[in-house]
């Protein structure tokens, strides 16, 4: 990408981030977004920070003059983390509340669903969740997401992680992931590329715990019995784990390794106790990510919220800079114009810049991969010895996703 059109970009982004003082107030008719998070329920934990960071940015968007001249309206609806919810809440927002553009924070269960609704209501979503289909075999025209923190992307990364970094350290695997599509998925996407770049790996046990588990000593005990060489874990909610897991001290035991998004998020909410030290995990940390407009960002939402912002306030944001952006490009709020300046479009993101894949509205954010730690100067867990993730490598081809929608 040119470097004038990268500054031109960032220029225009700081405006969202940044209320000068001469900035005009916004007028006329409202532009709307509605939003689905999940307030409540096993997810709850994120979709209280997606709607965090959306309110953020509608507040600094809206200060510093709106979208188009025009202030933006956020109505926010909470799933409680299950699809009826989401798929009628979506219906009320598109079809009722009649909303300009719909938001969904990160549930992979809801966001196909809610994908099927915007797609016959003609209007355009993006989500943030992890399920592949939402862009491949469920996407179409009115379908985005900028994140790319998939299953896929989650599996492959993890296997690569471990071939790169552990080497020799064994061949015995097992595999441990909550009961539910996503977490399923991940792992039969760590064991299928696994197998297939090493034939030689054994899978000698696994373990299907229930996303919203009370006890998970059974699970701890069978995996220790197991004597595996190296542990994955694909979690969508791992605090509980970590809290009951703590005095087993597994991370003397076996390396435990995963690409998993939220890790980042759970080792600040966590105990010192609780932290699984050496564990590999993922997210968007908010001490990695480098520029001045991740410092603006963290500097709003501490002082909105009086905390750091979570890899899931990151998530939805990247969909919203696009929103924005793509927006601005089109100069208008119809769907379809809006659609084709979203194609092809390099949104010029927090985390850097961010292309929008024409052929199926997939983008390739970046990740973050790291060991867990204590950090005495933060007084948070953390990820150390960070490694950047270029994720586009891990998105389907072009071929790909038309054979999926087949």
């Amino acid at each position: 990408m040119h470097s004038t059109r990268i500054l031109k970009l960032a220029a225009a982004f700081s405006l969202a981030l940044a209320a000068p003082a001469v900035a005009q107030a916004p007028s006329g008719k409202p532009i709307v977004i509605g939003m689905i998070a999940e307030q409540s329920g096993p997810l709850g934990f994120y979709g209280q920070e997606t709607t965090r960071s959306a309110e953020t940015f509608v507040k600094q968007l809206n200060a510093a003059g709106g979208l188009l001249g025009r202030p933006v309206k956020l109505i926010v609806r909470d799933s409680k983390t299950a699809v009826n919810e989401a798929v009628r809440h979506a219906r009320d927002l598109l079809l009722t509340e009649e909303v300009d553009f719909l938001i969904h924070s990160i549930n992979s269960g809801e966001c196909v669903a809610v994908g099927n609704v915007a797609k016959q209501a003609k209007k355009i979503l993006f989500s943030a969740c992890g399920n592949d289909d939402f862009t491949t075999k469920s996407g179409g025209r009115y379908i985005f997401r900028l994140p790319n923190i998939t299953a896929r992307t989650q599996g492959y990364a993890a296997v690569d992680y471990a071939r790169q970094k552990l080497g020799g350290t064994g061949k015995k695997y097992y595999v441990i992931g909550q009961d539910f599509a996503f977490g399923r998925t991940v792992v039969d996407n760590f064991r299928e590329k696994m197998k297939r770049d090493d034939p030689t790996v054994q899978f000698i046990g696994e373990g299907w715990p229930k996303l919203n588990e009370a006890t998970y000593a059974p699970f701890i005990t069978a995996m220790i019995d197991a004597k595996p060489d190296v542990v994955f874990y694909a979690w969508g909610f791992g605090i509980p784990f970590w809290q009951q897991s703590a005095s087993f001290e597994l991370g003397k035991r076996f390396p435990m390794i995963s690409s998993y998004w939220g890790g980042s998020d759970e080792l600040q909410a966590l105990p010192q106790g609780s932290i699984p030290t050496g564990a590999v995990m993922g997210g968007l940390p908010w001490y990695a990510i480098e520029g001045d407009l991740n410092k603006k960002f963290i500097a709003d939402f501490r002082k909105e919220y009086n905390k750091a912002p979570f890899t899931a306030a990151y998530l939805v944001l990247l969909n919203l800079q696009a929103l924005q952006q793509g927006v601005e490009k089109a100069k208008t709020t119809d769907t379809e114009k809006v659609v084709d300046a979203l194609e092809g479009l390099v949104v010029n993101t927090v985390v850097g810049p961010v292309k929008i894949r024409a052929f199926d509205h997939q983008g390739a954010a970046p990740l973050w991969t790291g060991r867990a730690a204590w950090d005495d100067k933060l007084k948070i867990g953390v990820l150390q010895d960070i490694v950047k993730l270029e994720t586009e490598g891990y998105l389907p081809s072009e071929a790909e996703v038309k054979q999926a929608r087949q």
